[in-house]
């Protein structure tokens, strides 16, 4: 079952928002490379300082899978030094319709 992935991701100060817009715009395309990935996207608002990275997967077990590849490499570490707050994940179901 395809699932959607939205993860939230608010910077702690400016300097951070920065960094943490660099650090996506970095690994974000090997995230949408990695297998599994269907649809990799990212929205950032610069005011408040939050992401939003949405994610369209084969399945869970794909998402799963990359989140322990980055975590092995260090990346999940990195990401939440910047953030103010934990980051927040929420899953739902995707419905295709082509």
């Amino acid at each position: 079952m395809c699932v959607v992935i939205d993860l939230h991701l608010t910077a702690k100060d400016r300097e951070n928002y920065d960094k943490l817009h660099a650090t996506l715009t970095a690994i974000l395309p090997d995230t949408a490379a990695y297998k599994g990935a269907e649809l990799i996207s990212c929205s950032a608002d610069e005011k408040n300082m939050p992401f939003i990275v949405h994610e369209v997967w084969e399945s869970l077990a794909h998402q799963q899978a990359h989140l322990g590849w980055r975590q092995e490499r260090g990346e999940i570490d990195a990401l939440v030094s910047m953030l103010g707050k934990p980051p927040e994940f929420i899953e739902r179901e995707h419905l295709k319709f082509a």
